[in-house]
C-alpha cells in the first residue's frame, strides 16, 4: 500500500497542496475556513502514503537546479508525521479560538516544513529553512503580548542558524564543484571540515541544542495555546530530518550532544512550575533521543531515530493540547494554581495518562517501542556512555511527568472546571489511540520505518520488559525523594543567565568600539579631505611642505625671486590629479590603521 501509488502524484508538490488550503482561509465561515484548511493537510498526508519514492519535477534557481519532489523513506515518515498531525492541529486551533489571520500563518509555516521536507537539494532545504523561520516568528509575533519579546529572540537566533546554514551550503558547493545539479542528494551527506560544521551548528540551533536552546522554552510557553501546539511539532523535527541529511553514515559527536540533550532537557522540565516550559524542555529531551539514533548510524539507530520522531510528534502535540485545555478552562499556566482537575475532567484526566505513558515509554505505548530501538543501537555500539545518558534521561522523563500529573489533576481541592467537549475529543482522542495503536500493533510502525530490512527487534522481549519495569520502579522512588524540593524549585537558572548578559554586554562594548573607530576614520578622512582643498587653493606651501629641508629653502628662494609662480611647473589636471592621489592615500592610511 504504501508508496504504491501513480508516478504523477511525485509532480505535485505538497506546498502547493497548502497553498491551496491558503486561499480558502479568507472564506467568511470561520469554520469553514478552517475545516478546508484541515482537509488540505489531510489530502497531504494521504499522498505521503501513496506518492512512490523517486524525484519529481526539476526548476533552476540562481543557476541551481531545485528539486521540488523528493520521496523516500525518511522524507514519507516526516512528511507524513507533519502533514497528519497539522490537519489535526487545525481542528484544536479552531476549538482554542484562533482567527483567520493566525490560521494563515500557521498554514504557511506547515508549508514552508513540508516544503523543506520534500525538496530535493541542499539549496531547496536552505529556503525551506528561512521560510519556517520568518513564517513561525510572524506567527508568534502575531499572539502580542509578551510573545513579541519571545518572538524577537527567536528571530534573532534563527537568524544566526539561517546564515550558518547558507555558509555551509555554499561552502559544500565549492568543495564538491560548481555544478547545477551540485547540490542535489546523494547520499552522501555535506563535505567534511568547514561546510559539515557550519550545517551542523545551523541544524544544532534549530533542534535546540545545549547552549542554543533556550529560545524554546521561552517561545513555546509565550504565545497563545493554540500557537504553542503548532510550534511544537515542526522546527525541531525538520532539525532532526535536516541532521539525517547532513550526516546519514551517523556521526558520534551528534549522538553524544544528543544523549546529553536526554539528560539537560528532563533536568530542566523537572523544575517548571509553567507547563509549557516542561514540556517545552521535553521536546529538546525527546528531540535528543532521535539525534542520539541518527548520530549512531547504524540502521536500527536511524530507524528507531525517526520512529521516536513520528512518535513524538502525536504525543507531545497532545500534551501540549492537553496544556492548551488547562489552561483555556483556568485561565493559569502553573501546575500549583488551578487544583486537581482529575475527578471533574475524565477525559482530559485519561488523555494526559496515554500521552503521559507514552513519552516516559511505558510498555504498550508507542514511545516504548522507539526509546527501545534507540537503546538497542546505542547497546550494539557498545556505546556504554550514550546508552547511559539514555537512561538517565528516561529516568528524569517519568519524573517530571509524574510531577506534572500529580499536581494538574490529583492534588488539591477538586477543581470546578468542564471536561473535553465532543469537538474538544474529536481531537484528542485519535491522536491517543494512536499512540496506544503503534504501541500495541507496533507492524504498523515499522512499515513507514526506513531500511526495514536491514534491522529487527523484538520490543517486547524480556529484557525490554524488565528493563522498563526497573526504570518506572526506581523513577517511582526518585520521584517520592524529591517531590519535597518541587515546591522550592521555579524554572530554575538556564545559560541564558550567563549568556544573555554576555551577549547584551559583549554587543554593546563591540558596538562602541565600532563607533570610536568609525569616529576616528570620519576624523582623519575629514582632516586629510580639509588638507587636500588647502594643498589645492595653495599649491606652494603643500610643496614646500613636503620637500626635504636642503630643496626647501632653495624652491622658497625661488618663489621669492618669482613671485605667483610655484617651484614646480605643472598643470591644473596635473595638480587634479595629485589632490586626488593625497586623498586616496589618506584614506587607504584610515582605514588601514
Amino acid at each position: 500500500m504504501i508508496g504504491t501509488g501513480p508516478d504523477w502524484l511525485l509532480a505535485i508538490p505538497p506546498l502547493l497542496v497548502v497553498l491551496v488550503g491558503i486561499a480558502f482561509v479568507p472564506f467568511p465561515s470561520r469554520r469553514l475556513g478552517h475545516g478546508l484548511a484541515a482537509a488540505t493537510l489531510g489530502i497531504v498526508a494521504v499522498w505521503t502514503l501513496f506518492v512512490p519514492d523517486g524525484t519529481g519535477p526539476t526548476t533552476t534557481f540562481l543557476g541551481l537546479e531545485v528539486v521540488l519532489v523528493h520521496v523516500d523513506d525518511a522524507s514519507r515518515l516526516v512528511g507524513l508525521a507533519l502533514s497528519a498531525f497539522g490537519a489535526l492541529a487545525v481542528g484544536y486551533t479552531y476549538l482554542v479560538g484562533t482567527d483567520d489571520r493566525h490560521l494563515l500563518l500557521a498554514l504557511a509555516y506547515v508549508g514552508a516544513s513540508l516544503w523543506t521536507v520534500f525538496v530535493g537539494d541542499w539549496l531547496g532545504l536552505a529556503l525551506g529553512w528561512e521560510l519556517m523561520a520568518v513564517a513561525s516568528t510572524l506567527l508568534v509575533w502575531y499572539c502580542g503580548g509578551e510573545a513579541v519579546r519571545a518572538g524577537y529572540r527567536y528571530a534573532l537566533v534563527h537568524a544566526v542558524g539561517g546564515g550558518l546554514l547558507l555558509v555551509g551550503v555554499a561552502l559544500h558547493w565549492v568543495a564538491v564543484g560548481p555544478s547545477p545539479t551540485a547540490l542535489q542528494y546523494d547520499g552522501s551527506g555535506v563535505s567534511a571540515g568547514l561546510p559539515a560544521i557550519a550545517v551542523g551548528l545551523a541544524v544544532g540551533v534549530n533542534a535546540a541544542l545545549i547552549g542554543v536552546h533556550v529560545w524554546l522554552p521561552r517561545t513555546y510557553a509565550a504565545p497563545h495555546v493554540g500557537t504553542s501546539v503548532i510550534l511544537s511539532a515542526y522546527t525541531t523535527k525538520v532539525a532532526v530530518y535536516a541532521a539525517y541529511r547532513a550526516f546519514p553514515d551517523g556521526n558520534l559527536a551528534l549522538a553524544t550532544v544528543g544523549a546529553a540533550m536526554t539528560v539537560y532537557g528532563a533536568a530542566y522540565a523537572l523544575a517548571q512550575k509553567d507547563m509549557r516550559k516542561l514540556l517545552a524542555y521535553h521536546i529538546q529531551a525527546q528531540v535528543g533521543y532521535m539525534l542520539a539514533g541518527i548520530g549512531l548510524g547504524s540502521a536500527l539507530g536511524v530507524a528507531g531515530g525517526f520512529g521516536h520522531l513520528f512518535n513524538n510528534v502525536l504525543y507531545k502535540g497532545l500534551l501540549f493540547m492537553i496544556a492548551g485545555f488547562v489552561v483555556v478552562r483556568t485561565g493559569k499556566n502553573e501546575l500549583d494554581g488551578f487544583g486537581a482537575l482529575g475527578r471533574a475532567t475524565p477525559l482530559l484526566f485519561l488523555s494526559f495518562l496515554v500521552a503521559a505513558l507514552s513519552i516516559t515509554g511505558v510498555p504498550g505505548f508507542n514511545g516504548f517501542v522507539t526509546k527501545g530501538m534507540i537503546l538497542d543501537a546505542a547497546a550494539e555500539a557498545d556505546a556504554t556512555l550514550l546508552e547511559a545518558l539514555l537512561l538517565a534521561g528516561a529516568v528524569g522523563t517519568f519524573v517530571s511527568f509524574m510531577k506534572f500529573g500529580y499536581y494538574a489533576f490529583l492534588e488539591g481541592e477538586r477543581a470546578a472546571v468542564r471536561d473535553l467537549s465532543v469537538g474538544d475529543a474529536a481531537v484528542a482522542l485519535p491522536i491517543a489511540g494512536a499512540c496506544l495503536l503503534l504501541g500495541l500493533y507496533y507492524p504498523a510502525l515499522f512499515a513507514i520505518l526506513p531500511a526495514t530490512d536491514a534491522w529487527s527487534t523484538d520490543p517486547y522481549s524480556n529484557a525490554h520488559l524488565y528493563k522498563a519495569v526497573v526504570l518506572a520502579g526506581g523513577s517511582l522512588v526518585a520521584f517520592v525523594a524529591v517531590k519535597p524540593l518541587f515546591g522550592r524549585v521555579a524554572g530554575g537558572r538556564d545559560v541564558d543567565v550567563v549568556r544573555d548578559p554576555f551577549v547584551f554586554w559583549g554587543t554593546r562594548a563591540l558596538t562602541g568600539a565600532l563607533e570610536r573607530a568609525f569616529a576616528r576614520t570620519d576624523s582623519w578622512v575629514a582632516r586629510a579631505g580639509w588638507e587636500t582643498v588647502t594643498a589645492v587653493r595653495n599649491p606652494d606651501a603643500m610643496i614646500a611642505a613636503v620637500l626635504p629641508r636642503s630643496l626647501e629653502a632653495r624652491y622658497r628662494d625661488r618663489l621669492e625671486r618669482t613671485p605667483g609662480k610655484s617651484g614646480l611647473k605643472t598643470s591644473v589636471g596635473m595638480t587634479v590629479a595629485l589632490a586626488f592621489a593625497a586623498l586616496a592615500v589618506a584614506l587607504v592610511v584610515a582605514l588601514t590603521f
